[in-house]
């Protein structure tokens, strides 16, 4: 039997490919090496914009029940270590808008959220399958034949079994073996001068109101941020240029470092839940498709911790893979429509890349050395946080070959759009295809309450009429919902009608009263297309549909 998809890998992009898909009845089966599920923090940031996203997959409650604030950050003198110099927030506090509903990122530890994903998963039949990992990839034209093995402590063992899948998607991470079977180079650089040591241990002593930084520019940073507002565990780092702490992975001595250099010996440190060390790596692939092979995550892109972008924007590789690969294994697509993961993720993420790069170089590497300076507003590199577009709103694909722009007639730059995948064009009050579909409150509902990651939205503007029915119902129930934006003294019959009293939709998508605008929103919250008439709405769908 042919599997129709192989996730390889469990973490955040696979058990979201894995989600998606399985909520669009496409049957999957994902695997892991590991010996057991990960624990610890690791990547915790979770931006604005993929709350959003997981409102769409149907996992925001549960998300939201665990996300906590981001901790107010607080550095301090040395030496002593006790003594405040600054207290700031890493990102500008932002207020809730109708179209935006989610005013701040937060913090969740990556245990957590894969749990999350994984009990959503079971609902549907689906369970993460572990001590399996893929150690050789063969494929042609119609199939993928993937070898597993069981692995023991990482390593794998003679028992092999062979997969036969129509399509295989690579999320076992940087070290995963997805892509190096696939062919896939690994471009960009690793800081080998440079090291860091993270991990989450319980402290005593420390207040869990701030996340809490000690700093010699030049040399090092140790940080260590409350886990939750209650409690005494912390997640804590060591970081540094031309600094590699590879020591310090013993927990022994990394306290040993921690008291000595910070002054604080009074605080009393537990057992580490994890610790481990790594290199900066700013890294991505050639491509993000070899055949009917795809790579998600940090199977495809890695790069420094700082801008919590990397488990963001590995959620959005996986909803913008899944919902093309339903369409194709639901025989309504073309197999061509997933060259467009490719062309859509690859500019995205080569501008994320270096947007972390500059932002890591910034807040960890000094070329100047100075005991004596201070952890301040001209010498940290965490003010430079405060950047708009790591809250990922103005991520686009406006340069897509599948989106359709008809109301805004002006020509784009090629370069310059590519240049704008990842920042957007915050400020300059524009919409186009492409861009986010942002939220509306429509009297007891909202639009993202509607939207859903395993079907298109169309969303009707236009004078209503009998011809404009007649062509939206000729698109396939399955893979398309419409709804009808009515004003509060509107009324029809037979239709999912949208009132829009407060005016606040038409104000998101930027649509003036009695103006013609049929706007289609895709499963993955981007905007497919902003069309005039029912023939843009056909010309949109025939480069989706067959």
């Amino acid at each position: 039997m042919t599997l129709p998809v192989l996730i390889v890998g469990a973490g955040p992009a696979g058990l979201v490919s894995a989600l998606s898909l399985a909520q669009s009845g496409i049957q999957v089966r994902i695997i892991d090496k590991s010996d057991s599920f990960h624990v610890g923090s690791r990547g915790f940031g979770v931006q604005p914009r993929t709350f959003e996203l997981f409102q769409h997959l149907g996992v925001i409650d549960d998300i939201q029940k665990m996300a906590t604030p981001i901790p107010t950050m607080r550095a301090y003198k040395l030496p002593g270590g006790t003594v405040p110099v600054k207290t700031w927030d890493l990102y500008e506090k932002s207020g809730v808008w109708p179209d935006r509903p989610y005013a701040n990122g937060a913090c969740l530890s990556q245990d957590l959220l894969e749990g999350v994903l994984r009990d959503h998963l079971a609902k549907y039949g689906v369970s993460v399958e572990l001590n399996k990992g893929i150690v050789a990839i063969k494929q042609d034209a119609t199939i993928v034949t993937a070898t597993l093995a069981v692995f023991r402590n990482g390593v794998p063992t003679d028992e092999k079994e062979e997969v036969v899948a129509q399509y295989l998607i690579g999320s076992d991470g940087a070290k995963g073996n997805s892509r190096k079977l696939l062919g896939l180079t690994f471009q960009g650089e690793t800081r080998d001068a440079d090291g860091m040591v993270w991990g989450d241990v319980a402290i005593k002593g420390l207040i869990n109101e701030f996340w809490h930084i000690w700093g010699k520019p030049g040399h090092f940073t140790i940080m260590a941020r409350p886990l939750s507002p209650t409690g005494d565990k912390f997640g804590i780092g060591i970081t540094g240029q031309n600094f590699d702490p590879t020591h310090l992975a013993d927990p022994a001595k990394a306290v040993e470092f921690i008291k000595a250099e910070t002054g604080r010996v009074d605080l009393e440190f537990g057992e580490f839940t994890w610790l481990s060390h790594f290199r900066p790596n700013m890294r991505m692939v050639n491509k993000f498709q070899e055949g009917r092979a795809f790579v998600v995550g940090d199977s495809a892109h890695v790069h420094s911790p700082t801008g919590g972008q990397g488990m963001n924007c590995s959620v959005q590789d996986a909803l913008n893979l899944a919902w093309k690969l339903s369409l194709v294994l639901k025989g309504l697509a073309s197999p061509t429509l997933l060259s467009t993961y490719n062309e859509e993720r690859l500019p995205v993420i080569t501008q994320m890349l270096h947007a972390t790069t500059q932002l890591y170089t910034h807040t960890v590497a000094k070329e100047k050395q100075s005991k004596d300076t201070k952890e301040d507003e001209k010498t940290s590199g965490w003010f430079r946080w405060r950047n708009t577009a790591l809250e990922m709103y103005g991520i686009n694909y406006r340069y897509s070959s599948i989106v359709l722009e008809e109301r805004d007639t002006e020509p784009q730059d090629a370069e310059d759009v590519l240049a704008h995948a990842f920042s957007g064009y915050e400020g300059r009050r524009s919409l186009r295809a492409g861009d986010r579909a942002p939220d509306a409150p429509l009297g007891e509902t909202t639009l993202f309450s509607l939207f859903k990651s395993t079907v298109h939205t169309v969303l009707v503007f236009s004078k209503w009429s009998a011809n404009v029915e007649a062509s939206l119902k000729m698109l396939p129930a399955a893979a398309v919902q419409t709804f009808v934006i009515v004003d509060a003294n509107e009324r029809l019959e037979g239709v999912s009608m949208l009132v829009d009293s407060e005016g606040h939709a038409r104000k998101a998508y930027m649509v003036e009263k009695d103006s013609p605008a049929i706007v289609i929103v895709r499963p993955d919250s981007f905007i497919g297309a902003i069309v005039t008439d029912v023939e843009g709405v056909e010309q949109y769908f025939s480069k989706i549909l067959i």
